[in-house]
């Protein structure tokens, strides 16, 4: 499979070469989507159906925004198309994967309640301060989950509370810490992964088998200590987003916290705050003046 993989990069640098930028997002996208076949178990491309495509997309969701998504399809069905053409299969699981536009969509936060209710747990188990830490991490940062799962230990300045953080485009940025997050991070480093060690890895964050923790996994656990379910990682990173901008921070400091390359898809914030202004606004106005102390005309 990966020499399927390095055939087509190859192929797009030098027998129908794309541009320089095309190039290193297909790259990057292809490889990104070559790990999650690995993470399901898929060691043959004849293995790959359209449920797994699908199911790859469906993956994609929580961490990006509709027109990454479709700038993903559009790769894998390239990749598709050319391992049909090279007649490495016979047939073309792309082909019924929509390229639809789903349009901007509002990004979905949590309240208070929510966010306490996810984020304070009894921790007792090396999986629980496992947990714990990415969820701080989550929040705290406004992480990406492959940015939190890819994570090694050259990234992390302790002293500092910074992290080095190396995101889509292999662009990196410094993101501050919390100090209840280092302090999460730090006891899960230097107390709990000793614990789960098999043999010597760069990555941080590891199961109890010793392997590196998935996106799935993290997807997965957040539903498992989540009481609702449209609660996601995405929902965390919103949450730090609208966060920040309600405590009038810059919107330019949150596009480069989170590392977006144009500050349009930091905007969407901003929508986000008006909706819960008037969502608030609304449930003020439904309750009534009653016993809300009338107040006179003159005295405004």
């Amino acid at each position: 499979m990966i020499s399927l993989m390095n055939e087509f990069i190859y192929y797009i640098k030098y027998i129908d070469p794309k541009s320089e930028l095309t190039i290193k997002s297909y790259e990057s996208e292809i490889r990104d989507y070559f790990r999650f076949l690995e993470e399901i178990g898929i060691e043959s491309i004849h293995d790959v159906d359209y449920q797994v495509i699908t199911k790859y997309i469906v993956s994609l969701k929580d961490d990006y925004e509709p027109s990454s998504i479709r700038h993903r399809i559009v790769c894998l069905r390239q990749f598709h198309h050319y391992c049909l053409r090279m007649k490495h299969t016979k047939s073309d699981p792309s082909d019924f994967v929509s390229l639809k536009n789903t349009g901007k969509r509002l990004p979905k936060t949590m309240d208070h309640e929510q966010l306490s209710s996810l984020l304070n747990f009894v921790c007792e188990t090396p999986k629980d301060y496992l947990d714990y830490a990415i969820l701080r991490l989550l929040y705290r940062c406004g992480l990406r989950v492959s940015e939190c799962t890819d994570l090694v230990f050259s990234q992390v300045y302790v002293e500092e509370r910074m992290l080095r953080i190396l995101g889509k485009g292999s662009k990196e940025r410094l993101v501050p810490v919390s100090k209840d997050a280092m302090d999460a991070l730090v006891y899960y480093m230097d107390v709990i992964r000793p614990l789960c060690v098999k043999k010597e890895s760069n990555f941080i964050f590891i199961g109890i088998n010793g392997i590196k923790i998935s996106r799935q996994y993290v997807h997965t656990m957040i539903k498992l200590r989540s009481d609702n379910a449209d609660i996601s990682a995405h929902s965390l990173r919103h949450s730090f987003a609208t966060d920040l901008l309600s405590q009038e921070v810059d919107l330019r400091v949150i596009q480069e916290l989170l590392g977006h390359a144009d500050i349009a898809t930091t905007e969407i914030y901003t929508h986000v705050s008006n909706e819960v202004l008037k969502n608030e606004y609304d449930q003020f106005m439904n309750k009534g003046f009653d016993n809300q102390g009338g107040i006179d005309d003159e005295e405004i």
